[in-house]
């Protein structure tokens, strides 16, 4: 599911992203530095101060901080340790969640027993990738980190 070029798109998305909210950034400081050296009228300062705040806090939440998660998501899920378990595909949810700033999708799978509830285990299957066509009573073995589907592949475990 994951490969390295996946990683690499996320660090150059990040670098893009870093640039665009620190050029801003790096221009209403300089502002901000000569309007207060030139003793402008306090209130430009202050707002020059005020805005360079904001946009520093606006671009690091919506637009820094979802890649460099995503991007720790994709490290794990290539470096990480991983494990395998087999089981009986239950359900996924429609509705994604959201994990550590990273949006997945609820796979239920039981382990054990089917009818079960206590066999059932909970994953999380990236949902910036296509869903997969699970069928409900389809066995199915999965890689993962954590909770955090990383492969799957049809059948049990060989």
């Amino acid at each position: 599911m994951y490969q390295q070029n996946d990683y690499d798109e996320n660090r150059q998305q990040l670098r893009a992203r870093s640039l665009t909210v620190g050029l801003p950034m790096a221009a209403l400081l300089a502002l901000t530095v000569v309007s207060f050296l030139l003793r402008w009228p306090q209130g430009v300062t202050m707002a020059l101060c005020f805005l360079f705040c904001a946009v520093g806090i606006f671009g690091y939440t919506m637009l820094i901080s979802p890649v460099r998660a995503y991007g720790r998501h994709i490290a794990h899920a290539l470096t990480g340790r991983t494990r395998q378990t087999s089981g009986v595909f239950v359900s996924m949810d429609e509705a994604s969640v959201t994990r550590e700033n990273v949006d997945f999708y609820p796979v239920t799978l039981n382990v054990g027993d089917q009818g079960r509830e206590e066999d059932d285990r909970l994953f999380y299957m990236d949902a910036n990738l296509p869903r997969p066509d699970w069928q409900a009573g389809e066995t199915l073995t999965l890689t993962f980190y954590d909770n955090r589907v990383t492969a799957w592949r049809r059948g049990g475990a060989q």
